[in-house]
């Protein structure tokens, strides 16, 4: 089943698919060999959530903006400046900074196929699924191929819409979050048919 780790901040850059199979050769166990390799296009950054995420962000970040020079301004007391000083961080970052930790995600994840498992890397953190699961399922997008694994579908025992609550922020620069449940997943990759051919192969699906 995946981890939950994120990519280190200071993660190697790879952009290319040679680099790519490099970083996850030194990961391989004995016997293991790589079906497919390859990295999220960091020019697809935007995902349908977006269309919510940017207006509501904007908003946000506007009212907490007001509010904190109205505060500022009115000379209140500073444990309401400071609070209102963190929405506004919050905000900018809703709006601006998680797209920063998308694209650098998407240059420092390599993702990868192999004979028993599917790896998602940087070079100092991996997390990985077994490659011989069967519930895995393609969202296409013009050029690009997102394939996921059901990790989250047992929540929605637990509340209603669980598992859209889960995924709602995947893919967004929002997710990963300590401790948040998401599926494990291969984001926007333009060598789709190579990936899902790799993975039928290997899953026998």
């Amino acid at each position: 089943m995946p981890g939950a780790d994120d990519p280190a901040p200071d993660g190697p850059a790879v952009g290319h698919v040679g680099a790519a199979h490099d970083l996850v050769d030194r990961l391989l166990r004995p016997g293991e060999q790589i079906l497919w390799a390859g990295q999220s296009d960091p020019r697809r950054m935007f995902v349908d959530a977006d269309r919510y995420l940017i207006p509501f962000s904007a908003f946000f970040t506007t009212v907490v903006t007001i509010g904190l020079v109205g505060a500022a301004r009115s000379h209140a007391h500073p444990v309401v400046i400071a609070l209102l000083s963190a929405f506004v961080l919050v905000g900018l970052h809703m709006l601006v900074g998680r797209f920063a930790v998308k694209r650098h995600r998407k240059r420092t994840d390599v993702y990868a196929v192999t004979t028993e498992r599917v790896l998602i890397t940087n070079g100092r953190r991996t997390r990985e699924t077994d490659a011989r699961r069967t519930d895995w399922y393609v969202d296409r997008s013009p050029g690009h191929v997102t394939v996921q694994w059901d990790d989250v579908s047992d929540l929605d025992t637990l509340f209603y819409g669980g598992r859209a609550a889960a995924q709602q922020y995947a893919n967004t620069g929002l997710d990963g979050a300590p401790g948040a449940r998401e599926n494990f997943a291969l984001y926007d990759d333009a060598d789709g048919d190579a990936l899902v051919a790799a993975l039928r192969q290997v899953s026998g699906r």
